[in-house]
């Protein structure tokens, strides 16, 4: 009953009688039990009501068709609206997350890294024998497949909205852990060029301001290849805050993408490393 009772002031009911967005986003199982539980509107009259958006996983490397319907499904006014716009007439700026989700290694989604080596259409009984193969037979990296033991999650979240505040998921896709951080920055560079020409991307949500991760080297990598190409210039608005001669701010990182994208990462994983190398045994001398 406490779970009950906890999910229920969770997700519950707007004073207006209608279903909040919490709500809709409830899975199928827990809304049962709230709908016996709490007479809460079942799973059929909750998707009547609300448009609840769907999330394509990307079998392989996250393709640009892909990125374009999430988008068209995430990014639509009537599912997150548009951010107000600001006095001066521009639109607040959004972070660029990606991080990884455990997930239970099984025959349901194949690593994005070699499950171009199989065919992934089940149209025979044959075409299963070969994935049986590749999975537990194979050695070989151009042969074989792995289960997804991890699921890459790209989203985005804004910046200066109290309101809509929630991220919203672009890519995910399973992963092995073996994918290099070069490779990631190509499908997340796509990423970012799909978002700036999608009709519910940069015009409608305003541009993207960073790209954050975690300690991940995979991540870390990506990260730092897309976001330390060009340093700031100079004479530019921010350039002459960042790099006054009179009031410089020594060992601030000025360099961004093509685009002005800086790199961030999670401040925690930041107190995470200094912990560990202050609990790492020094050295003493004999």
């Amino acid at each position: 009953m406490g779970f009950t009772d906890a999910a229920a002031n969770a997700y519950a009911y707007q004073k207006n009688g209608g279903n909040n967005q919490k709500s809709a986003n409830t899975s199928p199982q827990l809304l049962y039990s709230l709908n016996k539980s709490h007479g809460f509107a079942s799973t059929m009259t909750v998707q009547q009501c609300t448009q609840i958006p769907r999330l394509l996983p990307s079998m392989g490397i996250p393709s640009a068709e892909e990125m374009r319907k999430n988008m068209t499904s995430f990014l639509e006014p009537s599912v997150k609206p548009p951010p107000p716009q600001s006095p001066s007439g521009k639109i607040p700026g959004n972070i660029l997350m990606f991080d990884g989700v455990a997930l239970e290694s099984k025959c349901h989604y194949f690593c994005r890294e070699h499950s171009k080596n199989v065919d992934l259409k089940i149209t025979s009984f044959k075409a299963i024998e070969k994935i049986c193969v590749a999975l537990f037979e194979e050695t070989e990296p151009d042969k074989k497949v792995c289960f997804g033991s991890d699921a890459t999650v790209v989203a985005m979240a804004p910046y200066a909205r109290s309101d809509h505040y929630r991220p919203v998921p672009l890519v995910v896709s399973p992963s092995d852990k073996t994918e290099k951080g070069e490779w990631m920055a190509l499908w997340i560079q796509t990423l970012i060029d799909e978002y700036n020409i999608h009709i519910y991307g940069k015009t409608m949500h305003g541009p993207f301001f960073t790209i954050g991760s975690d300690g991940n080297t995979s991540f870390r990598k990506a990260r730092h290849i897309l976001c330390m190409t060009d340093e700031i210039d100079p004479n530019s608005e921010l350039g002459r805050i960042i790099c006054s001669v009179e009031h410089p701010l020594v060992g601030m990182n000025i360099f961004t993408s093509h685009k002005g994208i800086t790199g961030t990462c999670d401040p925690k994983h930041v107190f995470e490393r200094k912990n560990v190398l202050v609990d790492l045994p020094t050295s003493k001398p004999q």
